[in-house]
Order: structure tokens, then C-alpha cells, then sequence
């Protein structure tokens, strides 16, 4: 006997049922069954459904919206990429609240009044909502674009007609033919990586220096180790250039050996930024997470400890989730103790 009409319709919507139960809704015994997905991080369709959160395989439903600048009292109380943030820990007031490493104001997307934020005393960009760090008008125009209010630039800072954001490298800048450069009193009130279109030297990296204006990052740094082409430059002062994680720093010039580090480097005005500045031995490569008992064992040159386990780890400075190697495992938030607050890669 052949199908009738309804059958036939039926068998031509079994394929499309199944390919929609692949990393979405699953019906079993009339209840929604979990959402699978592959994608980490990824936000809403087609990945997950519509504003959930793709976190450790799974969709998870998080109001994003809401979740920067929200009051919080631990880690858990934010969303899988975000942390708590205590003002305190940089000299602040007020409650903590959710909030996320940044480089530019994009990295805090979706949450479109959200901009990254550098505190006083440098450190790390994090996002925070603009109006809670002065900057209570928010628009769309990235770093290097033309502007007249603070109101049409992402970051919320308008500066001689042009829009201006926080930057971990010249990547943040290409669109608009920028590049990362040290600045003071722009983006922070301190110095801070910034895209600019003009650099204030020539010197590139690693070449030697006698002050930040001959550099074209506009950072002349002592940069600690044995040996940069032929030369002994522990206490020697060098062109450097801005850092997200030890990672995308180049290899000493002349010897792809010789791995660099990413370090806090401390400004003439008592601020710190993140710069290419720590010159390692060619045995340094141990990544994140991974046991240690040394600093030199590490490619960041960061061997630490944690209060909640008994092991050392190697650790980095961070600036995303992505800087830290196994994100269900490691994240980039302040550290438990320690001097400085700026953001670093700790387990979760």
C-alpha cells in the first residue's frame, strides 16, 4: 500500500528533523534535552540558540546583556569568559562586578555600552559599562576613525576629531591605519598601548635606545638578559613593543632561538604596561598549565604559585581567554595574591 499525501510529506521532513537535532533543541520524553555545540565562545546561532553561550561543549543560557557590570561576589557569578572584579585590588571603590580582559572596546561585544577600561595605575585593559568609568556616551566608530563627540566611538573617547580605543598590538589598529603606541593621559590617565597614526621615532625592536621618543612604539625599556645580536643588554635599554600574551612576542632579533616575554614594564609616571621586555633562554617554552619548579622553565618566565593547589604552574600575563591554553581549565582574570593586580592566567 503506498503513502498517502501526509506520509509522504512526513518521510521528506525526517532528514531536516535530524539535521536539526544536531547542536540543537533535542526533544526526549517531552523535555528539552542538552545543546550541544563545538564552537567555543561562539554567542547564538547557528552555533547555539538564540542567546546562549557556547561554554565547554555545551550551550549554556546566560543574560549577556546583563552579565558585565553586574554586581557579583565570586568568579562563578559572572559568565564562562568573565570574572569578578574587586575595585580594590587597583585602589578603587564601590562593589565588585562582572567584568572581562580586553585589548579594545570590541573585545566587550555584545554588550554595546561596554568599553575597555584601564585603571590609574595601567596594568590591564578590562571591559567595564562606560558610564560607571566616565564615559556615559558609547557609539560605533572604531580607533582611527573620524568623530566629532565621544558619543560615535566605540571606546567612548573622542580625541582632536578622532576616535580613539586601548590596544595590545597594531593588529587593534590596522582598519584604520593606526598602530599601538604608548601614550599618556589619552585612553587612561596614565600611560597606555593606544592606536595612533603617527609614532613619536624610528627605533624597532630590541635596537638600542636612550628615551621612549626614539622609538616608533614609543617604549625604550630595560630588557633583561645575556644576549641581543652580539651584545650584553642586562640593564640595557631597548625598543619594545606592546604585548598581549608572551606568545606574540618575536624572537630576538638575529637569534629565532631566543624567545622574549611578555612582562609589566613600569612608565616614567608610576603607570605599568605590558610589553615585550623579558629576554629568556632558548629551553624556556613550557606553556600554561603545564608543572614547574623554576621561572626559566616556562616561555613566559612565570613560574607561580596558586593558594588552592601545591604545585607551581607556569603562568603569563593575558589580555582574552584564548592567551590561557585550555579554557575549560585556565582563565584570565587578577591573580589570588600578589602586589599587582593586572589580569593573568590562573585555573578556574
Amino acid at each position: 500500500m503506498g503513502l498517502g499525501a501526509a506520509g509522504r510529506r512526513l518521510v521528506r521532513g525526517l532528514p531536516a528533523l535530524a539535521l536539526l537535532g544536531v547542536g540543537c533543541e533535542v526533544l526526549v520524553d517531552g523535555k528539552l534535552g542538552t545543546v550541544l555545540c563545538s564552537e567555543e565562545g561562539a554567542i547564538g546561532p547557528p552555533a547555539c540558540p538564540e542567546g546562549a553561550l557556547c561554554s565547554d561543549g555545551a550551550c549554556v543560557d546566560t543574560q549577556l546583556e546583563r552579565a558585565l557590570g553586574a554586581p557579583c561576589d565570586d568568579h562563578d557569578g559572572c559568565g564562562s569568559h568573565d570574572f569578578c572584579l574587586d575595585p580594590a585590588r587597583f585602589g578603587g571603590e564601590g562593589p565588585s562586578v562582572c567584568a572581562r580582559a580586553c585589548c579594545s572596546s570590541s573585545d566587550c561585544d555584545p554588550v554595546r555600552d561596554a568599553v575597555c577600561w584601564i585603571p590609574d595605575g595601567g596594568g590591564s585593559g578590562v571591559c567595564r559599562i562606560g558610564r560607571d568609568v566616565g564615559r556615559p556616551e558609547v557609539g560605533a566608530r572604531l580607533a582611527g576613525a573620524a568623530c566629532a563627540s565621544p558619543g560615535e566611538c566605540r571606546s567612548g573617547i573622542c580625541d582632536e576629531g578622532v576616535c580613539v580605543d586601548t590596544c595590545c598590538s597594531d593588529t587593534n589598529c590596522a582598519m584604520n591605519g593606526a598602530a599601538c603606541r604608548l601614550t599618556t593621559d589619552l585612553v587612561a590617565a596614565g600611560s597606555a598601548w593606544a592606536c595612533q597614526r603617527v609614532g613619536p621615532g624610528r627605533g624597532g625592536y630590541l635596537e638600542r635606545c636612550e628615551e621612549d621618543a626614539d622609538c616608533s612604539s614609543g617604549l625604550c625599556a630595560d630588557v633583561g638578559g645575556d644576549d641581543v645580536d652580539g651584545d650584553d643588554v642586562d640593564g640595557d635599554l631597548r625598543c619594545t613593543i606592546p604585548c598581549c600574551s608572551s606568545d606574540t612576542c618575536p624572537a630576538a632579533p638575529r637569534d629565532a632561538m631566543r624567545n622574549v616575554g611578555c612582562a609589566e614594564v613600569a612608565t616614567g609616571d608610576g603607570s605599568t604596561v605590558r610589553a615585550c621586555a623579558r629576554l629568556l633562554r632558548e629551553d624556556s617554552i613550557a606553556a600554561v598549565g603545564v608543572a614547574c619548579d623554576t621561572n626559566e622553565e616556562c616561555r613566559s618566565g612565570m613560574c607561580v604559585n596558586h593558594p588552592e593547589q601545591t604545585q607551581r604552574f607556569c603562568s603569563d600575563v593575558c589580555c582574552s581567554e584564548a592567551s590561557c591554553g585550555d579554557v575549560s581549565l585556565f582563565g584570565c582574570r587578577p591573580p589570588a595574591a600578589g602586589p599587582s593586580w593586572a589580569l593573568r592566567c590562573g585555573p578556574k
